[in-house]
């Protein structure tokens, strides 16, 4: 497994909520998946983000590219069967945002909630306590129990009910990137995974998958943000700037606007 961060404590992505030595801050956290088919078996996990972006507790927070600052924890395979570690950080992750994050944003959540609780587990190994706290929250978002971070789906609460996180963010003042807009970053990853199956590198560039996840990943928490009055931009905030602000290095070539090679 491949990780990406810029977060000094990326296991701990909180962690000032409870450090009293640091001025506490409101968080709004994204997650975003993109998955694979290997040869019929048991989806494949091809890259998860985890995005957190400081918000202000009654008013909205204007963001800009050249202003941008977020953290980011993406993790991609480097091996079919990686799954359980990387649902390991989506759960350890859930678990903290859930009780420390003000917002949890996700793009049509209950189909990756679902898929992540089918997925098989060791045998006496537990359910993932997190995946399923927020599986039950999503059930029902218009309630939530006291002290648990607010629910926001970007596919479906803000309208309209699009399948690609892509097409809600261009109806909300983002552009998104064109090399991962509709069908075409489901289809990089599916490449992807069928490359990582059977060993050919040529196809699988694990710093463009990152890249691709955490462009989603951003445009939902910059969605959520919008949908609870947390973050306001003017228009149109270009995604690509916006990310390339803070995570540059994940995929130089694509940030700096020149076309990515198929292999690393």
């Amino acid at each position: 497994m491949r990780a990406y961060t810029n977060l000094l404590r990326p296991d701990t992505p909180f962690g000032s909520v409870a450090d009293p030595w640091r001025r506490p801050t409101k968080w709004l956290t994204s997650l975003s998946l993109l998955w694979g088919e290997a040869d019929g078996e048991e989806p494949v996990i091809m890259a998860a983000g985890i995005v957190v972006m400081s918000v202000h507790r009654t008013r909205p927070r204007a963001v800009s590219a050249p202003l941008a600052q977020f953290g980011y924890h993406v993790v991609v395979p480097e091996l079919i069967g990686e799954n359980g570690r990387i649902v390991k950080v989506l759960d350890d992750a859930l678990v903290q945002a859930r009780r420390d994050a003000e917002v949890i944003a996700w793009h049509n959540a209950a189909d990756d909630l679902h898929v992540l609780q089918q997925l098989p587990r060791p045998e006496g190994e537990p359910r993932h306590a997190g995946i399923t706290a927020v599986a039950d929250a999503w059930s029902d978002r218009t309630t939530r129990e006291r002290s648990t971070a607010r629910c926001v789906d970007s596919s479906h609460d803000l309208g309209p009910a699009a399948g690609h996180v892509s097409q809600t963010a261009a109806v909300h003042d983002l552009e998104p990137m064109k090399e991962f807009s509709g069908a075409a970053q489901q289809k990089g990853a599916q490449v992807a995974c069928e490359s990582l199956a059977r060993n050919h590198p040529g196809g699988y560039c694990p710093g463009v998958l990152a890249a691709s996840v955490l462009t989603s990943a951003v445009s939902t928490a910059l969605l959520g943000g919008k949908y609870t009055e947390r973050l306001m931009w003017q228009e149109p905030l270009r995604i690509v700037e916006f990310v390339g602000a803070v995570a540059w290095e994940v995929a130089p070539a694509l940030f700096s606007g020149v076309a990515p090679r198929l292999s690393e």
